[in-house]
């Protein structure tokens, strides 16, 4: 259930905040999940200039994040996948009337430019080419990401794991993976198309076929314990720009 948008604001708070975070020189410390570094990295640059607002962000699996909040971190935003905000929100953790979806991101699979791309137009195909490869790159489920618990459940739906464990190349963010496939050392990587769409020098294959798809939706909240609530609502209203979003679209995060 989408509880809030990104229409949490209106222009005149969003102008009244970024005023007043201007002439008090406000920083914000955000834990973002990985899957929308790139995207997010470029809305915080453009909003510090616009406003003079200082944030501080932390990127990493879902799982990660949350052992950080579990060990007392005190952020004034999180990003998480929308079940474990949801979660969050039902043990009391979220400032009321702060949550809000950020978008969502869809598991695909991505090659070096130049290489042939794997076919994965259907269940099948997209098995025999794990087969195929000689060196398959994705994150390791151990680092409790999103992406990486997914394709360790999917290979053993398919049957592959043991085959494809072989010729592995696992990490803990999506960012090594596609690195590995940008120097030769995978053939392919798999994981969210978000993380690989920025990167030059590599081709999205596409998204897994509808039969095995994963599409996960991201959301934002303040945290209940954060001491700088109100130009975290200032950011997120700045989020809720039609730039903002355009910014978000043109690396995979769909609205």
């Amino acid at each position: 259930m989408r509880h809030i948008g990104f229409t949490i604001a209106t222009a005149t708070l969003l102008f009244g905040l970024a005023t007043h975070t201007r002439a008090t020189a406000a920083e914000i410390a955000v834990l973002a999940a990985a899957a929308i570094e790139q995207p997010f990295e470029t809305v915080v640059h453009a909003f510090e200039h616009d406003t003079g607002t200082k944030v501080g962000v932390e990127f990493g699996s879902v799982g990660v994040i949350q052992n950080k909040l579990k060990a007392g971190a005190k952020p004034d935003i999180v990003i998480l996948s929308t079940a474990a905000v949801a979660a969050a929100q039902k043990d009391g953790a979220v400032l009321a009337g702060s949550r809000a979806v950020v978008g969502r991101a869809e598991i695909g699979v991505a090659v070096r430019d130049g290489t042939p791309a794997p076919d994965i137009s259907t269940t099948d195909a997209f098995k025999k080419a794990l087969l195929a490869a000689k060196s398959v790159s994705y994150t390791d489920p151990a680092g409790g990401g999103t992406a990486a618990v997914f394709v360790a459940g999917l290979l053993d739906r398919l049957g592959v794991t043991e085959a494809v464990k072989k010729k592995a190349v696992p990490f803990n963010t999506g960012r090594e993976v596609i690195a590995a496939v940008l120097k030769g050392d995978a053939e392919f990587g798999i994981g969210f198309t978000t993380e690989f769409v920025p990167v030059k020098g590599v081709k999205v294959v596409g998204a897994l076929p509808k039969e095995i798809e994963f599409v996960n939706e991201y959301s934002a909240y303040i945290p209940a314990t954060s001491a700088a609530a109100e130009p975290a609502r200032a950011f997120l209203a700045y989020l809720a720009r039609p730039a903002s979003r355009d910014t978000f679209k043109a690396a995979g995060v769909m609205p």
